[in-house]
């Protein structure tokens, strides 16, 4: 279960970031070495990087938001409980609901260093739904009535690498 404060219920390792947690990642502050919260990290930076670029030149950088939505597929996978076979299915992996948090987040970051209030104002507003409903789902891994697409606990047995790479 999620708590709001910088912990999680359970040993630390199994248990997915608090939404706390996961705002603080995805808005700049690095996550205590938590590969999870170090990609969200990542993911943020890699938006507020391809804000900057005019639209075609986003390839490299889409590829590396891909390969880091993988990484934190596989923690969840790896971190989360088999959930109950008739578990209702999510939309998005927990990793997908990340990224588009951190995209938010790079929006809320340019609105405010442009004075773009309205724009501002919206940007903020979607990033706090993405926050609940991530916290909500992270609950509902948690306790196993939820399932994820692509979240398979049977999978090939390939964990992540516990040294996360960073970006060049």
């Amino acid at each position: 279960m999620e708590t709001d404060g910088g912990g999680a219920s359970g040993g630390r390792d199994r248990s997915l970031p608090a939404r706390a947690q996961m705002m603080r990642a995805v808005c700049g502050v690095t996550g205590d070495g938590d590969p999870v919260l170090c990609a969200a990290h990542e993911l943020a930076a890699l938006h507020e990087r391809r804000e900057q670029l005019a639209p075609g030149d986003t390839r490299e950088i889409d590829g590396e938001r891909a390969r880091l939505v993988c990484e934190i597929d596989r923690w969840v996978v790896i971190r989360s409980p088999r959930p109950a076979l008739t578990a209702p299915m999510h939309t998005e992996s927990i990793g997908a609901v990340i990224d588009r948090m951190a995209h938010f987040a790079a929006l809320t970051y340019r609105a405010l260093t442009c004075g773009a209030e309205s724009e501002l104002r919206a940007a903020q507003q979607r990033l706090h739904e993405l926050a609940c409903g991530y916290g909500d789902l992270i609950a509902e891994v948690a306790t196993g009535t939820r399932r994820l697409p692509d979240g398979d606990p049977e999978n090939d047995g390939a964990q992540p690498s516990r040294d996360h790479p960073h970006t060049e």
